[in-house]
């Protein structure tokens, strides 16, 4: 995979602050294996699992096992994983700015994975990639159902006599078609921005932590 020098300064800053933070945000609290289960109105998706799969290194997607292997039948597909992992830490200090948790597709990373959205000023649709890169995101989070959100507070950036900040759980789940570098997947887990998505072949999904 060819990387930009750009894509080079961004992955040498970021596992900078990577290396910064794990000083002090330790995540020493692994979870037990999880699957990550689709609920969706899509007959295709529905009751499908998601697994992680190489999207050049030190990168991963999440996309649907079957229909991975409907779009490559008979491949060998060693480099996907099916268990995942939520590794939390155990320091409670509040004046330190941890994230809620980590995605791991193995019980023992070589690097700090982030689960991150990679935006784009063309589209509405970010695909997810797991990286140590997405040290900005805010990180996966489950609610008490073990579905997959993402929290954040409603804010506009244009100033106003009335700006509030509320937080609130949001479920803005769909698979779509996706590129990303020069990996091409047409069933991957993305989060729409607002509205409807103008992805191509989007479907809404729910994903639900199921314990292995």
């Amino acid at each position: 995979m060819h990387f930009t020098s750009r894509t080079l300064l961004s992955l040498a800053a970021a596992l900078s602050v990577a290396a910064a933070q794990s000083a002090d945000c330790v995540y020493d609290v692994q979870s037990a294996p999880f699957h990550l289960r689709l609920t969706s109105d899509d007959a295709r998706l529905n009751d499908t699992l998601l697994v992680s799969v190489h999207a050049g290194p030190p990168f991963r997607q999440l996309v649907s096992e079957v229909l991975l292997g409907e779009k490559y039948p008979g491949n060998n597909l060693s480099d996907i994983s099916i268990n995942f992992y939520y590794n939390t830490t155990s320091n409670n200090d509040p004046n330190l700015n941890c994230l809620p948790g980590k995605l791991h597709w193995a019980p023992e990373q070589s690097w700090p994975s982030v689960f991150g959205l990679e935006s784009s000023l063309a589209s509405n649709v970010l695909p997810v990639i797991v990286s140590p890169t997405q040290g900005e995101g805010s990180g996966p989070q489950f609610d008490e159902e073990g579905k997959l959100f993402q929290r954040a507070r409603s804010f506009s950036p244009v100033i106003t006599d009335e700006n509030t900040w509320s937080g609130a759980n949001y479920y803005k789940w769909f698979v779509c078609a996706t590129v990303y570098g020069n990996y091409n997947y047409g069933d991957a887990l993305t989060w729409v921005s607002g509205g409807l998505p103008d992805g191509k072949d989007c479907r809404a999904v729910n994903v639900t932590r199921e314990w292995a």
